[in-house]
């Protein structure tokens, strides 16, 4: 906002706006209001440490890997960094992992000891926060279908709680003790999804847990092309083509593949 513009607002409007931006960035934004409205240093330091440390809490929360990897010093550089460059779009604090993700893609400016792969791996992890909380419900506890059920030429769907996705480093594998300097030539191709945890149960109810699958990049290719196709039978054929590779050799295990995530409730008919 112009100073111009600033001097035409409210008040008060001006002293939350100083407020605001001091906050944010209080090496760079003093907050000296003209007038009788000043706040007592000792207090305007324990809104700066209130703000910044929820934030960075909720944050650690969930990047913990990125964290691990960039150090506590550099995190909390890159937590101030989004303060004060990142205007949030949503006031729901589960969705600012997202606002976060956009920060790194669009505003941040790393250095040349930041990881390569930060906002894969950021993403990686705001993956297993939004499947954890998400209202969409999974295929878990319904009908079990049967062997006869398996048609090839039926259309399938995949669980709303399971996402294929596709990232250039191998990021189910980054810690602080493995960090390639090169992204590998093949891509990491991964299925994350939310399944009940049978070996922990809360009132005798199973839990929810996420997990995840390494794909083979045929399988990966073959679960994002049955998500359109109109059966079973033409996606892979699409992804046999694609490949250059026989029908008589892969279908079999095409047809073993679909039986397997079907009994994973990861796939289902579509009836």
């Amino acid at each position: 906002m112009s100073a111009e513009l600033k001097s035409q607002s409210p008040y008060f409007q001006q002293l939350q706006e100083q407020f605001a931006a001091h906050i944010r960035d209080p090496e760079n934004s003093p907050y000296a209001p003209e007038g009788e409205h000043p706040i007592e240093p000792r207090r305007l330091e324990a809104y700066q440490s209130l703000f910044f440390n929820n934030l960075a809490s909720f944050f650690t929360q969930i990047f913990p890997v990125t964290v691990a990897i960039l150090g506590e010093s550099r995190w909390q550089d890159i937590i101030r960094e989004y303060m004060v460059k990142h205007d949030a779009k949503t006031p729901l604090f589960h969705e600012l992992g997202e606002e976060f993700l956009l920060f790194l893609e669009g505003e941040f400016e790393p250095k040349e000891t930041d990881p390569p792969f930060l906002l894969e791996l950021a993403h990686y992890e705001w993956v297993e926060l939004v499947l954890n909380i998400s209202t969409e419900t999974g295929f878990e506890g319904g009908e079990k279908i049967s062997n006869e059920d398996l048609q090839w030429t039926r259309a399938y769907q995949i669980s709303p709680v399971a996402w294929p996705l596709a990232y250039d480093w191998p990021v189910h594998r980054l810690s602080s003790s493995y960090q390639p300097k090169q992204a590998p030539e093949e891509a990491s191709t991964l299925l994350i999804y939310r399944t009940l945890d049978e070996g922990d149960a809360v009132d005798s109810q199973p839990i929810e847990k996420i997990d995840f699958i390494e794909l083979a990049p045929l399988l990966y290719q073959f679960l994002t092309t049955l998500e359109s196709a109109p059966s079973a039978r033409v996606a892979f054929e699409e992804v046999a083509k694609r490949y250059d590779l026989p029908e008589d050799q892969l279908q079999e295990f095409a047809e073993q593949t679909l039986k397997e995530l079907v009994s994973l409730n990861i796939l289902r008919p579509v009836l």
